[in-house]
């Protein structure tokens, strides 16, 4: 970051980062995500198998054979579907996001400053003020920023120079209102 033009309050860029968003990083954004803002939500599927799979094999002990197996059989093949469905869905999520957001395949820049971000793909160029920023997620290898509940920017610390991670992480505690 420019420390002077920081100082003196310049609108100047502070600092532009360059890079392109892969599987692996949406996964672990996704995870992240899922982890601190919808644990059950990412949970539902699992836990509902489970209690099915529960629920068929009580009624497989308690009813045994015969009549029995027509309620306890699909219950259990619902749990252990549901089960595989939920990790599926966990562990891919990130290749899914990734083929659905074609525009960050390719390297792209966001320039920081003062007034906010400004997203450069390809030829198209987006602004996003400060003030549009909802809430922020912290960690020591990344930063999130979600202009709503469910869209979030991914920014990984390796993609930063010098100290710029920890100056782009004291800057969002001071323009975001909400910060984790």
């Amino acid at each position: 970051m420019n420390e002077i033009a920081h100082q003196q309050g310049f609108p100047s860029c502070y600092m532009t980062i360059t890079f392109k968003y892969t599987p692996q990083l949406l996964q672990l954004a996704h995870e992240l995500h899922y982890k601190k803002f919808l644990p059950l939500r990412g949970k539902i599927i699992l836990i509902l198998g489970l209690l099915s799979l529960w629920a068929g094999l009580l009624l497989l002990l308690v009813k045994g054979s015969g009549s029995g197996l027509w309620y306890s059989v699909p219950l259990i093949a619902y749990g252990v579907i549901a089960v595989i469905i939920h990790f599926y869905i966990s562990k891919t999520i990130g290749k899914r996001a990734y083929k659905k957001l074609t525009a960050y395949h390719d390297p792209f820049s966001i320039s920081i400053d003062n007034e906010g971000l400004i997203i450069e793909i390809k030829t198209k160029q987006y602004e996003l003020p400060w003030t549009d920023i909802k809430k922020a997620l912290l960690t020591k290898d990344h930063i999130m920023l979600y202009p709503s509940d469910a869209v979030f920017f991914i920014f990984p610390a390796e993609n930063f120079r010098g100290n710029e991670f920890a100056e782009f992480e004291e800057l969002i505690r001071e323009k975001v209102n909400k910060v984790y």
